[in-house]
C-alpha cells in the first residue's frame, strides 16, 4: 500500500481532526516527567516529539501548556515521535485543554 493510500485510510478512520500545533507539554509516566513538544492534536490524541522508547499501550498523563493532566495510552512510538491516545471522552479533553480545547475541530 503506498504512503498516499495509507495517508488518506488514517484520515477516513480518525473521527476528530487534528489541528497542526506547536505547544510546550510535559509526559508523566508516574515515575518521572519529560518535557516534550506537542504537534498535530485532537480531542482524542495528540503526536509528541519524545526520544525515549516507551511500549504501545503503556498508561501516561499528559499536560500541555497550563492544562490538567490528561490520561492517555500510547498508541505508537517511531523516529522520536510518540503517538497518545486519550483516556477520556473528547468533551471532558476539551474542558482540561482549556482555550487550546475550544479552539480544536469537534469533528
Amino acid at each position: 500500500m503506498s504512503t498516499a493510500n495509507k495517508k488518506e485510510r488514517a484520515v477516513i478512520r480518525r473521527k476528530f481532526e487534528r489541528q497542526h500545533v506547536l505547544l510546550k507539554a510535559m509526559l508523566d509516566t508516574g515515575v518521572y516527567g519529560f518535557d516534550c513538544m506537542a504537534y498535530d492534536l485532537s480531542l482524542t490524541g495528540v503526536r509528541v516529539k519524545l526520544d525515549l522508547p516507551l511500549q504501545t499501550e503503556c498508561e501516561v498523563w499528559l499536560m500541555v501548556k497550563e492544562s490538567s493532566n490528561i490520561p492517555a495510552s500510547v498508541a505508537w512510538a517511531r523516529d522520536g515521535y510518540i503517538g497518545l491516545k486519550f483516556g477520556l471522552p473528547p468533551g471532558q479533553v476539551a474542558e482540561l485543554l482549556g482555550s487550546v480545547g475550544s479552539k480544536l475541530p469537534k469533528s
